[in-house]
């Protein structure tokens, strides 16, 4: 990622973002990537209920945008908040994309970054089909044991599909199990 760190060092500017701020709405069209450097965000929906749920969520060294409204012009259907204060790099999308059309390495960045966020909902999905909350819950623990510690106990639970009072008892459950014995 050094052609798009490049980009943000040479034409971003930095931003400090108290915690639960938003970066994007639903229904504004995205204009800038977000690089954080300290804190986490999170893209989220909001249903016809009011019911927030996250789908993916963003912690040091990541690159963040809604970033299918940036590449079609589209608003986008998604949030963008940050979820702990945030020092952020911003840049703005279009100068990235100027200088994407002549810099091929930066053009690959992009398509990597693209390509991560597609296999991240995929897996995401399939996740959600075949896969039970505990082992959502698990899975998650294994692969971001300190990012998990950093999210508040209500919006994780709304981004494994259970209640906080669920997630409260599938963590318990999990903590009363004696581990496996190794062999």
């Amino acid at each position: 990622m050094n052609a798009l760190r490049t980009c943000f060092l040479e034409l971003g500017t930095d931003h400090h973002i108290g915690r639960r701020q938003p970066l994007l709405r639903a229904g504004e069209v995205a204009q800038r990537l977000y690089l954080i450097e300290q804190g986490c965000a999170r893209l989220y929906v909001i249903d016809a209920e009011g019911r927030e749920t996250s789908t993916q969520f963003f912690f040091e060294g990541h690159v963040v945008s809604s970033l299918e409204s940036l590449l079609t012009g589209r608003p986008s259907v998604q949030h963008l908040a940050t979820i702990e204060p945030c020092h952020l790099r911003v840049v703005e999308a279009a100068e990235v994309m100027r200088r994407a059309k002549t810099d091929a390495a930066l053009q690959s960045e992009l398509q990597a970054l693209t390509q991560r966020r597609l296999i991240h909902y995929v897996n995401l999905y399939t996740s959600a089909i075949a896969d039970s909350p505990t082992q959502r819950y698990v899975n998650l623990k294994a692969e971001h044991q300190q990012q998990l510690e950093r999210i508040p106990l209500h919006i994780l639970a709304a981004y494994l599909g259970v209640s906080a009072v669920h997630l409260s008892r599938i963590r318990r459950k999990l903590k009363d199990k004696p581990p496996p014995i190794a062999i």
